[in-house]
């Protein structure tokens, strides 16, 4: 798969945040790079029904979202092989112990650092093997 730094490689990308600030900065630098969609979901139920229609190449997780966690949405992400990352400003000790091994984006993070991680995790390190 493409990753560099044009975001072509990304395709679909969901991000599950209930922050819409976060979101939508993180939406409007995922189509600037070039993703080929970018799907804002504020729930994990809402994430879940989406995954369950929709083909993703890729998720980025708040931790804590509307008022529920993202960790069953995590195993159903890991189901079906989807790679995907944690950002959020909990540490990892708010990570339950199935998910700790994932990579986890601090918040606040730059531009910079969410391309890093997201081209980490395109290269195979959000999924289990």
């Amino acid at each position: 798969m493409n990753t560099q730094s044009d975001g072509s490689g990304f395709g679909t990308v969901l991000i599950v945040e209930d922050e819409v600030l976060v979101s939508i900065m993180i939406e409007d630098f995922l189509l600037d790079l070039g993703a080929a969609e970018v799907i804002t979901c504020v729930t994990p139920n809402e994430a879940e029904a989406t995954i369950g229609k929709r083909s993703i190449n890729c998720a980025i997780l708040d931790v804590k979202v509307g008022g529920a966690d993202s960790f069953g949405l995590a195993d159903a992400l890991t189901h079906q092989d989807v790679p995907f990352f944690f950002a959020t400003a909990s540490g990892p000790e708010a990570i339950v112990e199935r998910h700790r091994h994932r990579p986890i984006l601090a918040k606040p993070f730059s531009n910079a650092q969410l391309l890093e991680f997201l081209h980490a995790t395109m290269a195979g390190q959000g999924r289990d093997r």
